[in-house]
């Protein structure tokens, strides 16, 4: 027997078959551990993008006041099919740059699980883990600003031309909140929106930045809790104009019923309470101001006096700064709240040229033709805006105007 094993192991027939049979072994368990690696790495992404979506849900929860666990647990959940283990969700972060923010959620979250390779060699599965902070952070600055939170806040349409110098955004909620139809041209950056945004690609840049969906812009002056002057409280002034042709200057006080500006006008310093009717500026007048606010007013929500003004006029205003007017400061334009769907009309032709802001909260502004703004620093905050033709606008607004906070917020993944 010892004579025959030792002929057996000095035997070197079939030793291409053994080797062949061993390396077969080898090649297919290389084989398996590649595709186990390769389902590993495919968890890893899908987990990762799960708890992305996760953490910005918690999020957008945490804002408006939802569970964020719930919240956030349900999209990880819709959005990874295998089975996973959440380690913690929590706000703020325990750890990375976000700790302690109290606008930010941390999620972290694992999977393990055997795969049939793997686990020939393996006692236990590799654990996968993964780790995703959302936070709010502070978008794009917005020269533009439309408050409403339905409908349609800004409809640029037809033939429109807008370039603005910033950014332009709709607090409403439905799926066309900004809405760009036809021909129209929108250059603005960014382009915002807390419902969806609806366009083509001829309507915007290439470039544009595009953000829907997203957090509303705060109305940036309601801290300041304006109101409408109840001094003087009588008529200044009653169905007061200047006629075609005329030069005159004209004096802050109540002017009932209306102004009518026609000629050549000079607005002195001060508040102007346009009590009912318009701020009527026609195509003949060419109105310049230094440091005015102009309030229009009127004595219930269906007569609040409404802002035109008409194609060719020219009018080249400046609001007042903070040691002009500590009340005033920086509002060039005011509509009294009181009165809704109040629309204002700027037409074709007019060559305005403001410094300020023009604050209509519950107004409406509709830019017809070619109305031209050479504006060295504008902030247009209204209810609705819309433009049928060509304007230009710009925020390039000095210190002065730094507490007027036009960013808008945005939740994304940060860590």
């Amino acid at each position: 027997m010892i004579e025959k094993l030792r002929k057996l192991w000095q035997d070197r027939r079939g030793n291409v078959l053994m080797i062949s049979a061993i390396g077969a072994a080898s090649m297919v368990g290389a084989a398996g551990i590649g595709v186990d690696t390769v389902q590993w790495y495919l968890w890893n992404r899908q987990l990762q993008q799960a708890v992305d979506s996760g953490a910005m849900a918690g999020a957008y929860g945490l804002h408006y006041g939802t569970d964020v666990t719930n919240t956030a647990t349900g999209e990880i959940d819709r959005n990874f099919v295998d089975a996973f283990n959440v380690i913690r969700i929590v706000h703020p972060p325990q750890e990375g740059a976000y700790t302690g923010d109290t606008g930010a959620v941390e999620i972290v979250a694992t999977t393990s699980q055997s795969l049939p390779f793997s686990s020939l060699f393996m006692d236990t599965p590799p654990t996968i883990r993964v780790r995703s902070v959302a936070a709010t952070v502070a978008g794009g600055e917005h020269c533009v600003i439309a408050l409403a939170e339905n409908g349609t806040g800004i409809y640029v349409h037809g033939n429109a031309d807008v370039n603005l110098g910033c950014g332009a955004a709709a607090n409403s909620r439905v799926t066309s909140a900004v809405d760009l139809t036809g021909t129209s041209w929108l250059n603005a950056d960014p382009i915002s929106a807390v419902g969806g945004i609806s366009y083509s690609d001829r309507n915007i840049p290439d470039d544009a930045t595009l953000l829907p969906y997203g957090l509303p812009v705060e109305d940036p002056l309601a801290s300041r809790g304006l109101d409408v002057p109840t001094s003087p409280a009588g008529c200044t002034y009653n169905n007061f104009t200047v006629q075609p042709n005329r030069t005159e200057t004209i004096f802050p006080g109540r002017y009932c019923n209306g102004i009518a500006l026609k000629g050549n006008v000079t607005m002195s310093p001060g508040v102007y309470i346009i009590d009912r009717g318009f701020f009527d500026i026609s195509s003949q007048a060419d109105v310049v101001g230094e440091g005015v606010t102009i309030i229009l007013t009127g004595n219930s929500s269906s007569n609040i006096a409404e802002l035109k003004i008409n194609g060719g006029a020219k009018l080249d205003l400046r609001a007042p700064t903070k040691l002009e007017d500590p009340d005033w400061y920086n509002i060039l334009f005011f509509q009294d709240p009181m009165g809704s769907s109040v629309e204002n009309v700027i037409n074709g032709g007019s060559d305005l040229k403001f410094k300020g802001v023009v604050y209509l909260p519950n107004g409406n502004v509709r830019f017809n033709g070619n109305a031209g703004q050479n504006a060295e620093c504008l902030l247009l905050v209204a209810h609705r805006v819309n433009f049928s033709g060509t304007s230009a606008l710009d925020n390039d607004c000095p210190a002065d105007y730094d507490d007027v906070q036009t960013r808008s917020r945005i939740i994304r993944v940060v860590e």
